[in-house]
């Protein structure tokens, strides 16, 4: 997946789950919380909505919060996580 798909996926999430109307593109530079206005409790649900709607694994262990300064940090860790095993 390429990285600007993977920016509309993170827009979607944003727009849609968390109800962030106010947010209509997204660039890299862009701060989550002084330009989006995205609190904690807003990236807790972020992180959880990624692992859902991504199917991807994130590991508490390697949560740190300059993971969530910019749009292009919050990118550049989604892009290293490990998808989800789907057990059958």
């Amino acid at each position: 997946m390429t990285r600007s798909e993977r920016i509309e996926q993170i827009h979607t999430i944003m727009t849609e789950k968390l109800k962030l109307s106010h947010i209509h593109t997204l660039e890299e530079s862009m701060r989550l919380n002084e330009d989006l206005h995205i609190d904690s409790i807003m990236l807790l649900q972020l992180i959880v909505y990624i692992e859902e709607d991504l199917q991807l694994v994130v590991p508490a262990h390697e949560l740190d919060p300059r993971i969530f300064q910019t749009v292009g940090s919050l990118l550049t860790f989604v892009e290293q996580l490990e998808p989800q095993h789907v057990s059958k």
